[in-house]
């Protein structure tokens, strides 16, 4: 693969998405191909290198995952035994059903708990105090049930690896996994310099060919389920390890905790997000070619990873603005041109309900699905927009949404240009009457209608 006709194309496509700066990362089983494009800041003079930090978002779940296998391997922790056995905190939660949670459960987002919480302190860092104000919330569904993505499952998972280690997440992280690996990682954002510039996050408004910079915030609790930066290519050692190929891959993680890493859970139906999840990955593509990997996305920025243990192949994007999003599947075409079959989720979406609109769907089909959804700190409010519906939450989201059959839809943003959400809402078996709406992995349960 020519790195050089590779990089021409990353920033062809880069330009065409409004996006700043990108690194494209290919392993072909025997070299890694780097390519870059753009600034690491649009109105800043540094090109992107392979060494600028980019921040990964949730793709930290990855290495989250991959830390906790790590101690299974050693025998430290066993992955169906409730963490209440660990965590004192979980062991008179509010919900009885929360003490059997297990490791498993949270590494496959089908654990019960919320997607997303807060602490009053923004800028608390305890992790002892996150899990024990975690323990004091309701449960969205019984442990084991059913699927919902969870960001507050891999802060309880950060919890439990300072409990079996000792040592505070960061530091494990360091000891067991990065350091091994060889890559040098920005937790938090913290460790910009000379030798390792991290890249500004960017945003694009629909319709516009300019992108302004905006600050990347992640509480540090948060952390553990998407608080990493780093490159395109150390997400490809990461891959290598996954694979089998790294140099210290035996070493690392045992073959028996890799296999279970990557095997589908049952009931972890991740719709609109992968063709199934396993333990901290998702799977993409058709079952002749099962790719394993996750995207993240934060504040102005995307992340993407896939590899494919069976051939030894490991892709990696990173890019600094909302619009990484749409240039993504570009990207797996362009790869595909060249030999390399990326897998990736491609939602089955069928065409609009006949009583859809431009912006969503008729007054009639409006009047069932309006109303709040709830899903912990997070309500997702449904209402009706001019001939549609549109879809909005506290923390600014706002998307027009346009109904396709069997209740399936699709959100786009109308204040930030990205690729489109893939949701649909869930009828309750027994009355008919709407009861969820899942949107982006999340189950939200409906609050009440809204006039």
């Amino acid at each position: 693969m020519d790195a050089r006709h590779l990089g021409s194309r990353l920033g062809e496509l880069a330009d065409t998405h409004v996006v700043p700066g990108a690194q494209l990362a290919v392993y072909t089983g025997g070299e890694i191909v780097n390519a870059v494009a753009g600034l690491e800041r649009c109105d800043g003079p540094r090109a992107v290198q392979p060494r600028t930090a980019f921040a990964y978002g949730s793709v930290t779940k990855v290495f989250t995952a991959t830390l906790v296998l790590q101690l299974v391997s050693d025998g430290d922790l066993e992955l169906d035994q409730p963490v209440s056995g660990f965590l004192a905190e979980f062991r008179e939660p509010a919900d009885a059903r929360l003490a059997s949670i297990t490791p498993r459960q949270l590494l496959s987002h089908t654990s019960g708990l919320v997607a997303d919480h807060e602490l009053d302190e923004a800028g608390e860092r305890s992790l002892f105090r996150y899990a024990k104000s975690v323990a004091q919330l309701p449960l969205l569904d019984r442990p084991g049930n059913s699927f919902s993505y969870s960001n507050t499952g891999y802060s309880v998972l950060g919890r439990v690896v300072e409990e079996v280690t000792g040592l505070k997440w960061r530091d494990a992280l360091q000891d067991f996994l990065l350091r091994p690996l060889g890559v040098d990682l920005s937790i938090d954002h913290d460790s910009e310099g000379p030798a390792r510039p991290l890249a500004k996050g960017h945003a694009v408004r629909p319709g516009q060919r300019e992108a302004f910079p905006v600050d990347q915030f992640l509480p540090p609790t948060w952390t553990p389920a998407g608080g990493l930066s780093g490159s395109a290519q150390d997400l490809i050692a990461l891959a290598q390890l996954h694979i089998g190929t790294g140099l210290k891959a035996g070493s690392l993680l045992e073959d028996e905790q890799r296999t279970e890493m990557h095997t589908a859970v049952r009931r972890a139906d991740a719709f609109g997000m992968a063709d199934a999840w396993a333990l901290g990955l998702g799977h993409y593509g058709s079952p002749g070619n099962r790719w394993l990997g996750h995207d993240g996305t934060v504040d102005g920025g995307t992340a993407h990873l896939r590899f494919h243990p069976g051939s030894g192949l490991a892709v990696a994007l990173t890019t600094n603005a909302t619009t990484g999003s749409s240039l993504w599947p570009d990207v797996v075409k362009e790869l595909r041109t060249l030999g390399v079959d990326v897998g990736d989720h491609e939602p089955d979406v069928p065409t609009p309900h006949p009583s859809a609109s431009r912006a969503g769907t008729g007054p009639q089909g409006a009047e069932r699905l309006v109303g709040d959804y709830g899903n912990g700190d997070t309500v997702f409010s449904v209402r009706r927009h001019q001939d549609g519906i549109r879809l909005s939450d506290r923390t600014g989201l706002l998307a027009d949404v346009t109904l396709h059959e069997s209740l399936n839809f699709t959100a786009r943003r109308i204040d930030t240009d990205a690729a489109p959400y893939v949701g649909r809402f869930v009828p309750d078996d027994g009355t008919g009457e709407i009861a969820l709406l899942q949107l982006a992995g999340r189950s939200a349960k409906r609050i009440h209608a809204a006039a």
